[in-house]
């Protein structure tokens, strides 16, 4: 078995498939000298020929893994007999002499009286790392009997009952499994947690003792957001700890095979204490500094003291990267190097992808979107929604302003083309008809002559596509619904795994209508009944082939500062629509540094100010009805009051749409005072709730979106924000009406996503480039979930 063992310091790129890819990862960042634990690994190569040892004739393993074990996964009973079959063949089958004798030796190699085996996997395509969750960590005493137990222990997990419908859901043959196991030394820790690495901050979770309490999720640890380049803590909320795990204080002789490990009760003062101050704070500030956040997303860490450590050490345990199967191929290459220069200009990533194209500058804000050329990257100082229908002929877009909540970033991620925002002095950086290439996915933009090393990349958005062969069918019991506003995008969206439509952006999908005549040609009394067919007609368009999976819809959220506001000099007079008066109060309020974007006269305000618009809308949802699609609902958006609320409802009462048993009536979670009125709108009529994250953070957190460097400040994993989102949901759940959120939070902060769970959201709606995210973040956090309430019972 000596040439089945690999040892972490000296694994090479072409070992992979045999060590996995936990294990590889792991062993690149040690062979860097970061603090990584020596071990080795009992590579996918033993696993297999020990299966192939199994002399159990009657076994369904018999012949694996040279034929591929077949099951009915859908049949429990069949499941479950296959599945203890299986294990119990692993178990009785014993390692021969000269295997265990190897192991041993590399065991006693180590010098620890106690082992930590840990599944490291590699398989033939993108599948999600959080596979290996599948296979619980065995922790046992370093003696030949309980590491051998603790060896088909968990390679007998590989087929326990939900890995087996995990894989087959999946697509992927066990037979193409290659699980390796990694091996280290594992001691008492004073504290573990994981970073969240971002270019310019990291967000830490950490709990007292060895990390099982955080991993299987019986505790809120603590958190903090640390600014990477001063090591300070931007913010910090103490979590809920009371339960820790150690090693036993059993004595040895008496221990098996996990039971190595005894949870216990936090003292009073560990429940009530941060696990890290301010030296350790920058003790492992100055490890996550050296860790390039281009490559590495999460580090799991330690907090230890070893026998050689003069004082307590962060260890990495494990390092999950920032993409997959790219990053994973260059990774022994260090980083991915670019050949001739730095990056010309930075910003941050809104939409990934990587584009070879020509510029297109643009400095006029009042500029015409007729103007904007097709196949194009454009440069802006920002960009005007207004832009819109010229923005999709364009193949990548730099601007100077905002965040990645900001309307720039979502247009680009609704279209499918890179962007960079927050990418100061662009516009006098670049000058049109340069040719550069624009990197969404690092936030980068380099010249011509600075192209990848390694390989050409695709000069369109190839390797971004969604396919659902990403997608286990393993089920999800939260929601998983799609944002959308561009019809360009449903063919695509409508054949994801997602449950329908949690957010149709009216406001974005009526700038198609709008680029076809402007709004004062619309009201024109001869034009509103066309208005409202072609109205009706571009909802259908959303509608049918989503049916019979519900679509929320969210009426127009046109305040002063967006879109063409109308002032009436005679009451029911719409000729007199003072459109390009206000055309100039736009460009007016974009130059101004007042926060208009914020406010104004928003979302339903505006329908108690001047309803025409409002009744217009309702009755092309009339029409939407009455052509038989009746999955559609209403959304209404940045509600201030209680009192807008009745007002807009009685507007409602008065078309049939409330007669419709289907028609459901929503607000948006986006004003603060919702956090506290919940209650009161429930009891008005509210038959349910969606969060919109971009702008209540803003709101609660007084930070403009659009101000991108700052949003990234102050996000919603701020503790005012986490305290609101669970405030909203468990009154949501307590009224007895559903609630989703549909912002960017849960896309660029996953940790939330547990959060959400835990306290009770019915659905997350997100882009549809996040559906694969999320989707397994969802299940992740659900088998967390599960997992804890059954220790519970």
């Amino acid at each position: 078995m000596d040439d089945s063992i690999y040892w972490l310091d000296r694994i090479a790129p072409s070992e992979r498939l045999l060590v996995g890819e936990k294990a590889f990862i792991l062993s690149q960042l040690h062979q860097k000298g970061f603090p990584v634990l020596p071990g080795f690994v009992i590579s996918s190569m033993a696993f297999h020929q020990f299966l192939e040892q199994l002399n159990d004739s009657a076994s369904l393993l018999a012949d694996f893994p040279a034929s591929s074990l077949y099951l009915n996964v859908d049949n429990p009973q069949a499941l479950q007999l296959v599945a203890r079959q299986s294990r119990q063949t692993i178990l009785r089958q014993n390692l021969s002499a000269q295997w265990l004798s190897s192991l041993k030796r590399a065991a006693d190699g180590l010098n620890s009286p106690t082992l930590i085996l840990r599944a490291s996997i590699a398989i033939p395509l993108e599948i999600s790392s959080g596979a290996t969750g599948l296979l619980p960590s065995q922790v046992c005493c370093n003696t030949s009997e309980e590491l051998e137990l603790a060896l088909k222990k968990l390679w007998s997990q590989l087929f326990s009952s939900k890995s087996l419908f995990y894989w087959q859901r999946m697509g992927v043959g066990l037979e193409k499994v290659h699980l390796a196991v990694l091996v280290q030394p594992i001691t008492n820790a004073i504290a573990a947690g994981v970073a969240y690495l971002e270019a310019d901050y990291y967000r830490v979770q950490a709990s007292w003792g060895l990390g099982h309490s955080l991993l299987q999720g019986e505790v809120l640890p603590d958190f903090y957001q640390i600014i990477a380049s001063t090591a300070r803590v931007q913010s910090q909320q103490l979590g809920n700890k009371t339960r820790g795990y150690r090693l036993s204080t059993q004595p040895s002789s008496a221990l098996s095979a996990n039971s190595c490990l005894e949870a216990y009760q936090l003292s009073q003062e560990e429940q009530t204490n941060y696990c890290l101050n301010e030296n350790l704070i920058v003790k492992l500030n100055q490890i996550l500094q050296q860790i390039n956040p281009k490559i590495y997303q999460v580090i799991e860490w330690t907090l230890t003291q070893l026998p050689q450590d003069f004082e307590p050490q962060f260890y990495i345990n494990q390092a999950d990267l920032n993409g997959s199967e790219t990053l994973l191929n260059n990774l022994a290459n260090s980083e991915l190097i670019m050949t001739d220069s730095a990056p010309i200009l930075t910003g941050l990533p809104a939409s990934t992808g990587i584009i070879y194209a020509l510029t297109y500058v643009l400095t006029d804000l009042e500029s015409s979107w007729k103007n904007i050329p097709e196949k194009k990257i454009l440069v802006a100082k920002n960009i005007s929604p207004e832009w819109l229908p010229g923005l999709k002929q364009t193949v990548g877009i730099i601007v100077e302003e905002g965040g990645l909540t900001s309307h720039a970033a979502i247009i680009a991620r609704e279209l499918g083309i890179p962007a960079l925002v927050s990418a100061t002095g662009a516009t006098e950086l670049l000058k049109t008809g340069e040719f550069i290439q624009l990197d969404g996915e690092r936030g980068e933009v380099y010249r011509e002559s600075a192209k990848l090393k390694e390989q050409p990349r695709k000069n369109e958005k190839e390797t971004q596509i969604i396919t659902q062969s990403f997608i286990a069918n393993y089920p999800i019991g939260t929601r998983l619904m799609v944002n959308l506003s561009q019809t360009t995008s449903i063919t695509k969206a409508v054949s994801l795994p997602v449950d329908g439509i949690g957010l149709l952006r009216s406001d974005l999908m009526l700038l198609e209508l709008l680029s076809e005549q402007p709004l004062e040609t619309w009201l024109h009394p001869q034009q509103k009944t066309r208005l409202i067919e072609q109205w009706s007609q571009l909802i259908n368009q959303f509608a049918v082939p989503f049916a019979p999976r519900p679509v929320f819809y969210r009426s127009l959220d046109w305040g002063a500062e967006r879109v063409p506001h109308w002032g009436r000099e005679a009451v029911g007079d719409l000729t007199t629509l003072k459109y390009h008066r206000f055309q100039q109060t736009i460009m007016q309020s974009a130059k101004s540094s007042r926060p208009h974007s914020i406010l104004g006269n928003r979302g339903t305000l505006s329908y108690r100010l001047d309803p025409v618009l409002f009744d217009l809308e309702l009755q092309a949802l009339e029409q939407v009805y009455e052509s038989g699609n009746k999955n559609v609902n209403l959304i209404l958006p940045f509600v201030r009051s209680v009192e807008e609320f009745k007002f807009c409802r009685s507007r409602i009462e008065k078309t049939q749409l409330t007669q419709q048993q289907s028609f459901q009536l929503w607000i948006m979670a986006e004003v603060p005072s919702v956090i506290f009125l919940l209650p009161e709108y429930i009891a008005a009529g509210v038959q349910g709730i969606a969060i919109g994250t971009n702008d209540l953070t803003q709101l609660v957190l007084g930070v403009d979106r659009e101000e991108g460097k700052l949003s990234q400040e102050y996000n919603a994993t701020h503790p005012a924000m986490l305290a609101a989102l669970k405030q909203i949901i468990t009154q949501a759940r307590t009224g007895g009406i559903p609630c989703s959120i549909c912002g960017q939070a849960p896309v660029q902060y996953p940790e939330l996503i547990d959060y959400l769970i835990s306290w009770g959201i019915t659905s997350i709606s997100v882009e549809p480039e996040a559906v694969e995210k999320i989707y397994h973040s969802i299940s992740r956090a659900e088998q967390r979930l599960i997992l804890e309430k059954s220790r519970i019972n």
